[in-house]
């Protein structure tokens, strides 16, 4: 089967700008993280010691205002009851400097009371503190003002130095960059064209090795039934010829590489007659019940064969589609055929085409128990099958192209010195 190969171009323009696109992004990167990690490290402890000195205020605030809550000396906070009342004119006489707000929030998350302004507080630094004897906490937020500006006011003129300075180096190593990458892309492209022509080397081994391990499962058995001469290679010519006839018929199923697989698979459409013994196989007479119920096993024989590789060394397209031609081979297209009595599409079509050309190659050939038909009274019995034994569709194509079928079977018929000898004689 042909190979294809695709040569990876490392030298595009866009290539370029992507890679010297991601070496600048990257110095962006490590450029605002030092100047992140560097400019604000100092400011950075300044904002968290004053957050820890205003948490520690909020927090002893809302300790003593829980231990004058405590000192009221009353049986529920609850609303509407009198300890819920003193409690709601306390925390609303509250007035707790830079804009604090105060709550009180039950165990269960309601909140109880709350002093008016802490619906304006946004962001804030908060203070909680459990009011266990009322399944309670007292809550203490109080907004963050004038941080921000003051930390951008501060910040400011160290971030203009440092961009000013990541621009710098972010050009200078931009240059340098590209000009390494373009060396980079020339040992790129070199090593490709070795490795895309190593590829195709052992590509070609492996496909070489492959066929001829398939041409010699199906001589194997085309070794065991003597009368066959040439049959090997006028199925494998008439079901290429055929898939070739019928792609325009069949759009989507048939293209190159599927003439290519087929070609080579139909070799296996009798791999199973390994398995048929010699006394019926090679018999020259006509067969009895028995002898045909066993000769009927070969495409089931065939088919296990075929699958206990792909088992082994896992599935593969020629593999699949040689399965499914040996299995399914002597399938008739109204169901009466064997051996599971598929019908119409049910039948792979690969199998299909084989069928076909498998009986004309059997009609034109001689045998130890027939002479060979005559190309037109081959035509004659195989029209009968139509709809019936073959594929209608497959069959007039065949039919209405059988003069080129004729000159394949007159270009592959053995020589004298290829024939059995009771065929030669």
């Amino acid at each position: 089967m042909p190979t294809r190969s695709r040569q990876v171009r490392y030298g595009s323009a866009p290539a370029r700008i992507g890679i010297i696109g991601v070496i600048i992004l990257a110095q962006v990167l490590v450029v605002g993280a030092g100047w992140w990690s560097g400019s604000r490290g100092v400011l950075t402890e300044v904002v968290e010691n004053y957050s820890q000195m205003v948490e520690t205020s909020l927090h002893d605030a809302a300790s003593g205002i829980a231990i004058v809550i405590s000192e009221l000396n009353i049986d529920s906070i609850e609303p509407n009851t009198p300890g819920g009342e003193r409690v709601r004119a306390l925390i609303q006489n509250l007035d707790l400097p830079g804009g604090a707000g105060v709550s009180l929030v039950s165990n269960d998350g309601q909140t109880l009371y709350q002093s008016d302004n802490v619906r304006t507080v946004g962001s804030s630094y908060e203070a909680v503190v459990p009011l266990n004897q009322y399944d309670a906490s007292l809550v203490i937020r109080a907004p963050v003002a004038g941080m921000e500006s003051a930390r951008n006011a501060a910040t400011s003129a160290i971030t203009l130095r440092a961009w000013l300075g990541g621009v710098i180096i972010i050009s200078l190593t931009g240059v340098v960059g590209l000009i390494l990458v373009s060396l980079h892309e020339r040992r790129l492209i070199r090593a490709n064209e070795s490795l895309g022509s190593e590829i195709r080397n052992q590509t070609s081994t492996l496909l070489a090795a492959r066929e001829g391990m398939i041409v010699g499962l199906a001589k194997l058995a085309d070794y065991r039934d003597t009368d066959t001469g040439r049959h090997l290679d006028r199925i494998c010519a008439y079901s290429a010829l055929l898939a070739e006839l019928a792609r325009d018929a069949f759009p989507g199923r048939i293209d190159d590489d599927f003439i290519e697989s087929l070609r080579l698979a139909a070799s296996l459409h009798d791999i199973g007659k390994v398995g048929i013994p010699d006394a019926v196989l090679l018999k020259p007479g006509k067969l009895n019940p028995e002898e045909r119920k066993l000769i009927e096993k070969h495409p089931q024989i065939g088919a296990e064969t075929l699958d206990s590789i792909r088992t082994r060394y896992g599935h593969d397209v020629l593999l699949d589609m040689g399965y499914d031609i040996a299995l399914s081979h002597h399938e008739w297209w109204d169901g009466t055929g064997y051996p599971q009595g598929l019908a119409g599409e049910e039948i792979p079509f690969a199998a299909r085409i084989v069928s076909i050309v498998d009986v004309y190659d059997a009609l034109t050939s001689s045998r130890v128990y027939k002479p060979a038909m005559t190309h037109s009274r081959a035509l004659q019995i195989m029209e009968e099958g139509r709809g019936t034994q073959f594929d209608p569709t497959l069959l007039d194509i065949f039919l209405s192209h059988a003069g080129l079928f004729d000159q394949v079977r007159h270009d592959l018929q053995p020589s004298p010195l290829e024939l059995p000898r009771n065929l030669a004689a």
